[in-house]
């Protein structure tokens, strides 16, 4: 396991809805090299590898090397933005779909019956990590790999983003024709919501067949200071 590691943050509550509330006290490192304070897990970590070199009697001699690194990892998981590129495209209106289902804990109905909205196919919140073998039992001990740091819960992200089309994201969501209905009836007014900022748009870089949609541009079409100016004030 990583070092410096510190105990877990992110839990489910009573209904399985998952959150971001932090579950203390999961599991603390017990090492001289890993220190604990308030807002900060401070620790070292050595690097290990093997030179080789060849001499002029084509023998090699292997020599250790070590690099001593310093990792400081805030414990305070701040508010996380998310913007995305194409925000009303397929993928945009799916991920942005997919956390809000989540974060309400919704169940919706399909052909082949109830479906849940869960985090499946996530690296991060989906897959467990070795910590180490239980000192009694010799068993493994896993946790989830959210849990290993503090960091940000998909559920807690701010999204937002850009689109060369005005459309709300809720008929963005209807046009990409990829959610079940039951879901998106669901989701429709918090979607309805939505609206992408106005994006930079270079015909040269786009699929023609997009030009059509090109309803909520940036003025001009190739690139300028102008447009960095405006990306960065949105990021802001």
């Amino acid at each position: 396991m990583a070092p410096h590691a510190e105990e877990g943050f992110g839990s489910a509550n009573g209904n399985g809805i998952a959150h971001s509330a932090p579950d203390k006290n999961l599991f603390m490192v017990n090492s001289p090299n890993v220190q604990y304070t308030d807002s900060e897990i401070n620790s070292k970590y050595t690097y290990r590898t093997t030179s080789v070199s060849k001499g002029s009697d084509g023998k090699y001699v292997a020599t250790p090397k070590e690099t001593l690194y310093n990792f400081k990892t805030d414990r305070n998981v701040g508010k996380v933005g998310m913007m995305l590129v194409g925000w009303g495209g397929n993928n945009g209106t799916t991920v942005t779909a997919g956390i809000i289902a989540n974060r309400r804990g919704l169940v919706w109905d399909t052909r082949e019956g109830p479906r849940a909205a869960n985090y499946y196919g996530s690296v991060i919140m989906a897959s467990t990590i070795k910590l180490g073998t239980d000192a009694k039992t010799g068993a493994e001990v896993n946790i989830p790999f959210h849990d290993l740091l503090p960091m940000v819960h998909p559920n807690d992200l701010a999204i937002g983003g850009w689109d060369i089309s005005g459309m709300n994201m809720s008929d963005a969501m209807d046009r990409a024709a990829v959610l079940e209905p039951t879901l998106k009836s669901m989701i429709k007014k918090e979607m309805t919501n939505m609206k992408p900022l106005p994006s930079i748009y270079y015909p040269d870089f786009i699929a023609a067949n997009q030009e059509e949609r090109a309803d909520n541009v940036l003025p001009g079409t190739k690139a300028c200071k102008a447009h960095v100016e405006q990306i960065r004030k949105d990021i802001r």
